[in-house]
């Protein structure tokens, strides 16, 4: 086999595709040295031909060196499983036994020949003659997740997750038929309320959950809420997080925590005029000062977690991190050393010394004992963020919302952060995720994510991956996943390459989707899956048929250039919004300001291209008011050229959402800002620090948004549309 070929057959099995189709419909061939950087990062050297044939070597070899799969996942209703074990011939004549320990305790046993299993694959490895045959148990498990012990002759075991998924999703009973449900999406740190410290919080999401479950609404939708860098408060991207296991404690409502009623040095620090003349002045409409915010949090922070340590209430404290486990602790743990790293100079893990790159080395343990109270204080965090998220999803149901809290999961994780550090042996370092050209991002994206490693997930029984799923449904009734087709295959972009010259890697698609299946069910929660962008062939099936509902964003649902996608088209099994985050506000794409945003930032990739999408854009006007006049829902006379003024942007908005109530899906979000008729964008997608990306704030308060007329028309018509009554904030009845 040639160097060449040998490297092609071992990236074919590492799940890394010859090549891609781009926007413009020319095939893209993947080059060697991409699939080199690939296979590096995924653990496999592959730099010269001889690297190439030893990871070749074990890649292949793998299943034959072990005697069962470190994980199987099946689906119900599949029959009796028959798992592959690869024995030694010479032990053929020998007793093996087996213990299947099911999740809530029932243990079956039994006991084999292999020679009894029938005839099978036969190879040699590292001078030991093996065969593959099929145990066959006597029946599938219950739902969940079980241990497969299979034990020689000898007493050694090998082991074995065994987990059975269900066919579908959770889907809530409020969308399981016609008409479904709607909800209020916004970005949490937008909200304003009078007594926020600069950005929105937990508190103010209570608040809106409430008076929108009031007015008839079912979810409430909000941006990732993973835990950033306390540490660095300039990294604020809710999609570029320190980790997506645990909480963003920037949202802590710090005057809601119980001591702050009571502690006199927090009460002093915050009765200083300095401090008050710099909470007035952040508290302000415009962009949001994440620094100055953190400048006021941290030392309250720290003088209420004093005060909290010296009271008589820490059971509930203590149940927190016991429940949180090992996990928990190393993450308090790297947010410990994260801080005393950033002060020496050194904020990256990757370049610390070597004792402290790992979270088991020496150096790290040494820390732990010297630093336990500080290790304790980030514990302390995460629980109070954890207790302000659970009241504000629990704001929402108690107030009528059919499915409370939509919480959103980014694709991947910051390289530097916490779950990086973490769970370094399941990521693939070294690469980044993005995405291939499209209409969205003409020159491609690199998001400078950390992908999980497909190959190392599925050697750690997907643990890490579970993990995620579990911690974003918790306090929520329904999860969005960004970029959804992660599930089945994701674009890695070598490091100091443009992004258009990225590849796709596979991913374990059947295992992934059933996961997400069984965590669904497990939590009662909904999920959402965006599928935008470059969607792989047969996926969108797939989420149909385990319940997981599409994203369907109105201005790219076009039927014909003329003519966008009529209500009755929309699919059933779907979320309908008119725009999202990455898009700008309806009356900002009414203006094009989103195009000429691009051009200025020279985010085209040749000349005269914004100009053509100008022209694009006012076709689109065209069919979009062709589409909304046709729906009944907008006059034929109103304008399609022209900037929006206050009371036309008020009318589109309401007709697109009118628009939305009429359609088919069963779910229909609306976006605070295209309700309040404001031309903004919350984020420009290809920039970072060019655009005040994530910064914007609301010009109204949460109580004045609930108030509102606009929002209170439309929820009447949304409730009318659902069969149900649009109660007042002020009646006792619940929806």
């Amino acid at each position: 086999m040639t160097g060449i070929s040998a490297l092609d057959r071992l990236a074919n099995l590492a799940g890394i595709e010859d090549g891609w189709w781009d926007f413009f419909g020319q095939w893209r061939v993947v080059p060697p040295e991409t699939k080199r950087v690939f296979l590096a990062a995924m653990g496999f050297p592959a730099a010269t031909p001889t690297e190439v044939e030893a990871s070749l070597s074990v890649l292949e070899t793998r299943p034959w060196r072990r005697w069962i799969e470190p994980v199987r996942v099946l689906e119900e209703g599949s029959g009796a499983p028959s798992l592959a074990v690869a024995l030694p011939v010479a032990a053929d004549g020998q007793v093996f036994s087996w213990r299947l320990e099911e999740e809530l305790g029932i243990v079956h046993t039994g006991r084999f020949r292999p020679a009894d299993l029938g005839n099978g694959e036969v190879r040699e490895v590292e001078g030991v003659v093996l065969c593959r045959r099929f145990l066959s148990l006597p029946a599938l498990p219950p739902i969940g997740y079980h241990r497969l012990v299979l034990i020689g002759p000898d007493g050694t075991e090998a082991e074995q997750s065994l987990i059975v998924a269900p066919m579908r999703a959770y889907v809530p009973p409020v969308l399981a038929q016609a008409p479904g449900g709607w909800g209020i999406a916004t970005q949490i740190y937008a909200l304003r309320t009078q007594r926020d410290w600069g950005l929105g919080g937990y508190d103010a999401l209570a608040e809106l959950a409430e008076g929108a479950a009031t007015l008839g609404a079912s979810c409430i939708g909000v941006n990732p809420l993973h835990a950033l860098f306390p540490n660095q408060p300039e990294r604020f991207s809710p999609y570029a997080p320190s980790s997506r296991m645990f909480l963003n404690t920037a949202y802590i409502d710090i005057e809601a925590i119980p001591e702050f009623a009571t502690c006199r040095e927090a009460r002093r620090l915050y009765a200083a005029p300095a401090f008050q003349a710099m909470l007035g002045r952040v508290r302000e409409p415009g962009l949001i000062e994440y620094d100055t915010a953190a400048r006021l949090s941290r030392p309250i922070l720290e003088a209420l977690f004093r005060a909290f340590r010296q009271s008589d209430d820490q059971a509930a404290f203590e149940a927190f991190r016991q429940a949180g486990g090992e996990r928990a602790r190393r993450f308090a743990l790297f947010e410990a050393l994260h801080e005393r790293m950033i002060e020496a100079g050194t904020p990256y893990w990757r370049t610390w010394p070597e004792d402290l790159r790992r979270p088991d080395a020496p150096g790290v343990i040494r820390f732990a004992a010297e630093h336990g109270e500080r290790i304790v204080f980030f514990q302390w965090l995460q629980f109070v963020a954890d207790r302000q998220l659970g009241r504000a999803h629990r704001a929402g149901l108690d107030a009528g919302a059919a499915i409370g809290l939509y919480r959103d999961l980014a694709v991947g994780i910051a390289g530097d952060g916490g779950e990086s550090w973490l769970e370094q042996d399941s990521l693939a370092l070294g690469v980044s995720v993005g995405a291939p050209p499209d209409p969205l991002a003409l020159k491609g994206q690199d998001w400078g994510l950390l992908p999980f490693n497909p190959l190392a997930l599925s050697e750690r029984a997907y643990a890490p991956f579970i993990a995620v799923m579990r911690a974003n449904m918790r306090h929520a009734g329904a999860l969005r996943l960004d970029h959804a087709m992660a599930l089945q295959r994701l674009y890695w972009v070598p490091p100091g390459l443009p992004a258009d010259q990225g590849a796709y890697v596979r991913y374990p698609v059947d295992d992934l989707f059933r996961l997400v299946a069984l965590e669904s069910r497990r939590n009662r929660c909904l999920v959402i899956g965006e599928d935008l962008g470059t969607v792989p062939d047969g996926f969108r099936e797939r989420m149909e048929r385990t319940g997981i509902f599409a994203y369907r964003v109105m201005v790219f649902e076009k039927e014909n250039a003329d003519r966008f996608r009529s209500s009755d088209r929309f699919d059933e099994q779907a979320l309908a919004i008119f725009a999202t985050h990455d898009l700008p506000s309806a009356r900002a794409w009414w203006q094009g300001h989103d195009i000429d945003r691009r051009e200025a930032l020279d985010l085209y990739p040749r000349p005269g291209q914004a100009d053509e999408e100008r022209g694009q854009r006012a076709h689109d006007r065209v069919a979009l008011v062709t589409t909304l006049v046709g729906e009944g829902v907008l006059p034929s006379d109103f304008p399609t050229t022209g900037d929006l003024a206050d009371d036309r942007a008020v009318q589109l908005a309401a007709a697109a959402h009118a628009f939305l109530g009429k359609s088919r899906s069963r779910l229909a979000m609306v976006q605070i800002e295209d309700v309040l008729g404001l031309d903004l964008q919350m984020n420009l997608p290809g920039t970072t620090t060019q655009h005040p990306n994530w910064r914007h704030r609301y010009p109204q308060d949460v109580a004045q948004i609930l108030a509102d007329e606009r929002l209170r028309s439309l929820a009447a018509g949304f409730s009318a549309r659902n069969g149900r009554r649009n109660l007042s904030p002020s009646s006792d009845d619940s929806v």
